[in-house]
């Protein structure tokens, strides 16, 4: 291949062969260990980790952040393809040889399953932390209108706000519209609410619900990203029309249940607020959910969600928490009435 602007990509070699077939078998398999994908593939070791360190060094296979056993993901082509080019820059010399293999690669796959008209699939499985704070950054740089994003869990660690400053500040600063949902809670946190008045004061609207919402960024309306089940360092990156505008809905019937996030204190709000999770904590406990649940969706310590429904149960006389469901709904306590004095009998 020559060197230059010029420079066309190379046929696959018999070497490059191995490349394509571990690619398409990681993109057919995603999370395959290496020792299975090698054996599958029928290559010798030296063959085998030449393939995937090409991949890697590439950008378009990854390692799971939360296995020890060298299980590989496919990344999306679309995007190794720009973290290379963003990355190599600065020397562009090197930067035409790895686009050139790149390329390569590439074109000898052709139009996969997974591709999109735009040359992206329409899901991708972001496996680690690191991929999914690459993916934001890039998502905001690019972003030219609008980000909506959820924050749910309560209070945000002061790590987490300040690596999203300068990039909210930034968005913010080019006029993207922007709108946060936070749990109820994080307005007793000291960090979160220097952060919120931060962002506001830059044009950015910030709200608190109840119950939780799922974590969640939307950019332009085009493409989310949305959290996973069971996973709270990786994500699922999708652009596929339809799923993004089922999320966007969703977020606006929660934006429009949601209250302005305060920014100072007096001390009725702080009363108030107290009062909107004990209701909130009611109308949970008549639904039959476990602590462990009931803070979760409250985003709330498991100790003070007890805290509150010991409280609870001693007003209402229950025993338990089945108990306390039944007299909060016969009582009508869901319906703005006042919580009882202590010592109603149980039925």
């Amino acid at each position: 291949m020559r060197n230059g602007l010029n420079a066309q990509p190379e046929e696959v070699s018999p070497r490059g062969a191995d490349t394509v077939s571990l690619y398409c078998a990681t993109l057919a398999a995603p999370g395959t260990s290496w020792e299975e994908l090698r054996g599958n593939l029928g290559l010798s070791p030296e063959s085998f980790d030449r393939a995937a360190g090409e991949l890697l060094a590439l950008g378009l296979l990854e390692h799971s952040s939360i296995t020890g056993d060298r299980r590989l993901y496919a990344a999306g082509p679309a995007n190794a393809l720009l973290r290379i080019s963003r990355t190599l820059q600065s020397t562009l010399a090197e930067g035409q040889q790895q686009l050139g293999r790149l390329t390569s690669v590439l074109a000898a796959l052709g139009p996969g399953p997974r591709q999109g008209a735009g040359g992206e699939g329409p899901v991708e499985l972001l496996v680690n932390l690191e991929s999914v704070q690459r993916t934001i950054t890039e998502l905001s740089a690019q972003a030219r209108q609008e980000v909506l994003t959820s924050q749910p869990g309560g209070p945000r660690p002061q790590e987490q706000l300040q690596e999203s400053r300068s990039r909210t500040e930034e968005m913010l600063r080019r006029g993207i519209a922007m709108r946060t949902l936070y749990q109820r809670s994080a307005q007793f946190s000291p960090v979160t609410v220097d952060f919120v008045r931060f962002v506001t004061g830059l044009g950015a609207q910030v709200h608190t619900v109840d119950d939780a919402f799922m974590r969640l960024l939307v950019f332009d309306r085009e493409t989310a990203l949305i959290s996973l089940r069971d996973d709270t360092d990786g994500a699922l990156l999708v652009r596929d029309p339809h799923v993004v505008y089922f999320a966007v809905q969703a977020y606006e019937r929660a934006w429009s249940e949601s209250h302005p996030f305060p920014a100072r204190y007096e001390r009725q709000q702080v009363v108030e607020g107290s009062d909107a999770v004990k209701q909130s904590i009611m109308r949970l406990l008549v639904e039959g959910l476990e602590v462990g649940v009931i803070a979760r969706r409250l985003g709330i310590s498991q100790r003070t969600c007890q805290r509150h429904i010991s409280e609870l149960l001693h007003r209402l006389g229950a025993r338990n928490r089945l108990q306390a469901g039944y007299l909060i709904g016969r009582l009508g306590l869901l319906e703005g009435e006042p919580a009882p004095a202590a010592g109603i009998p149980a039925d």
